[in-house]
C-alpha cells in the first residue's frame, strides 16, 4: 500500500505514497474530533480532589501538576474526641480576629465546633473544622492564613471575595468548606 507514486504535478514530492493523502485526511478529521476526546478526558467536579477558594469557582477547569487530595474532616469528626492539633480551650478570637463585642470572642474552639444558636449558618463551626484540618495537614491547599483572611474579610465587609467579581456570604463560605471535608 505504501508504493511510491510519481505525481509529476508542480510542487509534488516524488516520494509521496498513496497512504499520504489518507494520513492527511485522518489528521484533519482528528482535529474535528478533538472536542470529543477532550470531553472524555474531563475530571469530575470535586471527586477526590479539592481546590483553593478561587479554584473552587472554576470547578471543572484543568489544573497544572498533580491535584491536591482533600482529607479534611467535618465538625462531627472533631467533636468525637479526635486528636486536635491545637488545644480545644484556645479561644476562637485568638485564631480568628473578631471583636470583643461578638459572642464568638470568648468562645473556645471546642465550643465553636458544635452548632450554636448565635451562628445560624455554622460558619464558626466549619471554620474551626477547617482550621483543625489545616493544622493537621489534611488540606494542604487550604492554609490557616487563608482561613483567617477569609473570616476577617467576611466579618469586616459581610462577604468574602475568592475572586474580584464574586462575593460569598456565610452560606457560600460554609458550602466551600464543606466541599473540602468528608
Amino acid at each position: 500500500m505504501d508504493e511510491k507514486v510519481e505525481t509529476g504535478g508542480p510542487g509534488a514530492a516524488p516520494h509521496e505514497t498513496l497512504a499520504d493523502p489518507l494520513r492527511r485526511r485522518f489528521g484533519r478529521a482528528g482535529l474535528g474530533a478533538s472536542g470529543v476526546l477532550l470531553t472524555l478526558a474531563c475530571k469530575p467536579v470535586l471527586g477526590a480532589t479539592a481546590q483553593s477558594p478561587s479554584g473552587f469557582l472554576s470547578a471543572n477547569q484543568s489544573t497544572h501538576g498533580r491535584p491536591e487530595i482533600s482529607n479534611g474532616r467535618r465538625p462531627e469528626y472533631w467533636c468525637g474526641g479526635a486528636h486536635w492539633p491545637i488545644a480545644p480551650t484556645t479561644r476562637f478570637s485568638q485564631v480568628f480576629s473578631c471583636g470583643f463585642g461578638t459572642s464568638l470572642a470568648g468562645a473556645t474552639l471546642a465550643e465553636t465546633i458544635v452548632p450554636r444558636a448565635d451562628d445560624p449558618q455554622q460558619l464558626a463551626c466549619y471554620l474551626t473544622a477547617a482550621l483543625l484540618n489545616a493544622r493537621s495537614g489534611r488540606t494542604p491547599f487550604l492554609r490557616e492564613e487563608t482561613l483567617q483572611a477569609m473570616f476577617l474579610e467576611w466579618r469586616s465587609r459581610g462577604y468574602f471575595s475568592p475572586t474580584a467579581t464574586v462575593q460569598w456570604g456565610a452560606a457560600e463560605i460554609v458550602q466551600y468548606l464543606r466541599a473540602t471535608q468528608s
